[in-house]
C-alpha cells in the first residue's frame, strides 16, 4: 500500500480529527467568557479534565488506531476511532448544555 497517497493521507486526517476537535473544545475552556457562573469560578478543573480526556484519547485510542491500521487491522482501528469519536460528541455536548450558556 502506497503511505503517501491521497487516500491514505486523508484517512490519517480522519483518525487524529477527533482529538484535534477535543483540544479545540479545551482552548474553548480556555479563553470562552460565555460560561455559566460555576464554571467561570471552577474553570482550571473543567481545563484539567477536558485535558485528561484528550490525553487519553491520543494515548489510549488514538496510538492503537493507527497501529491497528498499520497491521491492517481495520475493523479494531475502526472500533477505536468510533470510540474517539463518541468521547469527543461527549466533550462537546458536555461544553454546550453544562458549561456554555
Amino acid at each position: 500500500m502506497n503511505k503517501s497517497s491521497t487516500p491514505t493521507i486523508l484517512g490519517e486526517i480522519g483518525l487524529g480529527l477527533p482529538v484535534d476537535l477535543t483540544f479545540v473544545a479545551l482552548s474553548v475552556a480556555i479563553s470562552s467568557a460565555a460560561m455559566i457562573q460555576y464554571w467561570l469560578d471552577n474553570r482550571a478543573t473543567l481545563i484539567v479534565g477536558i485535558l485528561l480526556v484528550a490525553a487519553f484519547q491520543l494515548g489510549a485510542l488514538y496510538r492503537p488506531c493507527k497501529e491497528y491500521i498499520d497491521e491492517d487491522k481495520n475493523w479494531n482501528s475502526f472500533g477505536l476511532w468510533f470510540l474517539n469519536v463518541l468521547i469527543t460528541f461527549g466533550v462537546f455536548s458536555f461544553l454546550v448544555f453544562k458549561v456554555v450558556r
